[in-house]
């Protein structure tokens, strides 16, 4: 049987929950990677025979994917990581889409000239967001409770990446850092964290104002 392809950038970007939620269910696929400077994502792009040619893609078997969260759902509907019931898959959309618009929020900030100023007035408006999860979270292991989904994937990363321009955001939110943590030390994850495969730095395209290359932060 041919293996699923995940392809995209050689980056963290809005690829790597999909990267988590793969290994996490133990999944034995092919993880493409495209090198920026290269024609080789161009020479791939018509000939793959996805309806919209982008990155990341998803191929598995007859099923041919491009767009993030659209792939995220395929996979956690496929390998039951969605919630169990109606009234938890909706509780999860909703969390999938107010965490896809805080990664938003960020992204906004990281192509403008004028970067160290809006990062600065950005980070007046976090708190307020970061205490919405907190409390959301409240005393359960994951978002859904007991149980890992695809929404928690996408969540963590969001929230690494603000630990990871902000340095110390998370000091006021003891919950959101227990929290990671669970997630960075799920024993299914523990071979691709550990593996060479797995890169914590760059987190996005060489254009962005921060994460696109030079030193990972100290923090990191």
């Amino acid at each position: 049987m041919t293996k699923p392809i995940l392809g995209y950038w050689d980056i963290r970007g809005i690829a790597e929950p999909i990267r988590f939620l793969l290994h996490y269910k133990q999944i034995d696929f092919v993880d493409k990677r495209y090198a920026f400077g290269t024609d080789d994502w161009q020479n791939d792009k018509l000939a793959l025979g996805l309806d919209f040619p982008n990155l990341p893609y998803f191929i598995d078997g007859d099923v041919k994917l491009t767009q993030s969260i659209t792939i995220m759902r395929y996979l956690a509907e496929k390998y039951g990581m969605d919630g169990k019931d109606d009234q938890q898959k909706l509780h999860l959309h909703m969390a999938e889409q107010t965490i896809l618009d805080l990664r938003l929020s960020l992204f906004l900030i990281l192509g403008r000239n004028d970067f160290e100023y809006a990062k600065e007035e950005f980070f007046k408006n976090i708190p307020v967001q970061l205490k919405l999860w907190d409390r959301y979270l409240g005393g359960n292991k994951f978002l859904n409770g007991e149980d890992v989904t695809y929404v928690d994937f996408i969540a963590n990363e969001t929230i690494d990446f603000y630990r990871l321009l902000y340095g110390n955001i998370l000091e006021d939110f003891p919950t959101l850092q227990v929290y990671q943590n669970r997630i960075k030390n799920l024993p299914e994850l523990q071979d691709y964290l550990n593996s060479p495969s797995y890169k914590r730095w760059p987190l996005f395209h060489p254009m962005a104002k921060f994460g696109g290359g030079g030193k990972e932060p100290d923090h990191a």
